[in-house]
C-alpha cells in the first residue's frame, strides 16, 4: 500500500473538488476499499478521511457507516437533511397536558410557535420551559412516529 504523507494530501476542500478524476480516484482507492461512481459521492468522504489521516484520529465505525451510506446515495441525504419530520399546518393547536395542567401551543408558521403571547421558533424551547428540564420538542407534543412525512 501506498505510504501517505500530509504534503501529498490536498489541504482544502476546493483543493480536492479541482483534483482530475484519475487522481481522485487514486485516493478514493487508498482509503476505501470498494468502488464507487460518481465523482461527487467521493468528495464529502473522502474529505472525512483525509482530515483523520491529516490530524492522526480515527473516525467512529458509526461514522463510516454514514458516510458510506451518503457516498452511496447523496442526492437522497441532502434532501433529507433538514427537512421537519412532521408536518404542521397553520392554526393548529397542540395540546398537551403536563403534571395535571393543560398547555395549548397554537402553529403560527412553518416554524412560528405561540404560546402563552410570546413567540418561539421551535417546539423544545417550549417544551424546555414548561418541563424545566431539556427535552425533545416534537416528543414532547407526541409528533413523532404520528403525523406523515412531508414529501
Amino acid at each position: 500500500m501506498f505510504m501517505r504523507r500530509k504534503c501529498d494530501l490536498p489541504q482544502t476542500f476546493e483543493d480536492l473538488k479541482s483534483l482530475s478524476d484519475e487522481k481522485l480516484h487514486f485516493y478514493w482507492e487508498t482509503f476505501y476499499s470498494y468502488p464507487i461512481k460518481g465523482r461527487k459521492a467521493k468528495l464529502r468522504p473522502l474529505w472525512y478521511a483525509i482530515q483523520c489521516q491529516v490530524k492522526k484520529c480515527k473516525l467512529a465505525d458509526k461514522y463510516i457507516t454514514r458516510l458510506d451510506r451518503y457516498a452511496n446515495n447523496p442526492d437522497k441525504y441532502i434532501q433529507c437533511a433538514h427537512k421537519t419530520k412532521y408536518s404542521l399546518s397553520v392554526g393548529t393547536l397542540l395540546i398537551k397536558k403536563y403534571k395535571d395542567k393543560v398547555y395549548q401551543i397554537k402553529v403560527k408558521g412553518e416554524k412560528e410557535f405561540e404560546w402563552e403571547g410570546q413567540t418561539y421558533s421551535n417546539l423544545t424551547a417550549i417544551a424546555s420551559k414548561i418541563s424545566n428540564c431539556h427535552v425533545s420538542g416534537p416528543a414532547f407534543f407526541g409528533l413523532i412516529g404520528k403525523i406523515k412525512l412531508k414529501t
